[in-house]
């Protein structure tokens, strides 16, 4: 009788069973590397100076269980409220969205391969959020974002009406910042390298009653915009995603940061150290 080469069917599913094994052990342990990294970033951000620092108005921020209703914590899920993460206020402030068609999606590893982020279609997705504190106050505000697309206007930060403060690309080189609006003073362009790919990005822009209007690209000691326009808000109608309910975003947003009150140069560097920690960004 001639030997036969081929695998028998008991052979064969074992062979099955053991490649089933193996694959179900990478896996989990690919799950295991993932939720020890997340646990990491939770650490960071927990142990952040964010909520020691007085005057924070609202937190938003993407790696924490409690950012998000959890049924809708999974990749690729429409998101209706991004939750307020300022532990020292018993109002939350938190970001809604009114509609289904307006919900930005959550994704899983959009920074640093690790971090989820909430991304914006450019199209029709924003939250509105409570900004009244900004008005006729001095404020700071911080943005981790990545936008996807080099189209024109397109607000990651911005508000409902005509003269709202707002912050993001005007076009593929320009970021735009300040007081939308007249007189130019009000608001003002930094340039910055073409749009190549989605580049996480810290953006920091404080407003004084005195020292005018600065703004901040991945931190630093020095703004590279600014203006000794003191002039405040008197109207701003808060949205992320969006200004002007006509110029949306399209990218990613992974944490805001407002406080009603300018930071000083130890306070605003501390956080910018801190986001730069957490979502591996060089501080300039």
């Amino acid at each position: 009788m001639k030997n036969s080469k081929a695998f028998s069917l008991i052979e064969l599913s074992i062979v099955i069973l053991i490649i089933g094994i193996l694959v179900a052990g990478v896996t989990q342990s690919s799950r295991l590397v993932r939720q020890m990294k997340i646990k990491s970033i939770q650490n960071i951000t927990s142990n952040s100076p964010i909520s020691s620092i007085k005057d924070l108005m609202i937190w938003l921020e993407t790696s924490q269980e409690k950012s998000f209703i959890e049924a809708e914590q999974q990749n690729s899920s429409p998101v209706s409220v991004w939750y307020d993460n300022n532990r020292s206020s018993v109002d939350k402030n938190n970001a809604t969205s009114p509609a289904l068609t307006n919900y930005p999606i959550y994704v899983e590893n959009v920074f640093n391969g690790v971090i989820p982020g909430l991304r914006f279609d450019g199209v029709n997705d924003f939250f509105s959020f409570n900004s009244l504190g900004m008005i006729n106050s001095n404020f700071t505000v911080f943005v981790i974002e990545g936008r996807r697309s080099a189209g024109l206007n397109q607000f990651f930060l911005g508000g409902s009406v005509t003269g709202n403060f707002h912050i993001g690309y005007s076009s593929s080189t320009v970021i735009t910042t300040g007081k939308y609006g007249i007189p130019a003073s009000d608001h003002f362009n930094y340039t910055i390298p073409a749009y190549v790919s989605p580049t996480p990005r810290i953006h920091t822009f404080l407003h004084s009653s005195t020292l005018g209007k600065k703004y901040w690209l991945n931190g630093g000691l020095n703004p590279e915009a600014s203006s000794n326009n003191t002039s405040a808000l008197t109207v701003y109608n808060g949205v992320i995603g969006n200004t002007e309910s006509t110029w949306f975003y399209s990218g990613d947003i992974g944490e805001i940061i407002i406080y009603t009150r300018a930071l000083n140069n130890e306070e605003r560097m501390a956080i910018e150290e801190y986001l730069g920690k957490k979502f591996q960004i060089i501080i300039s």
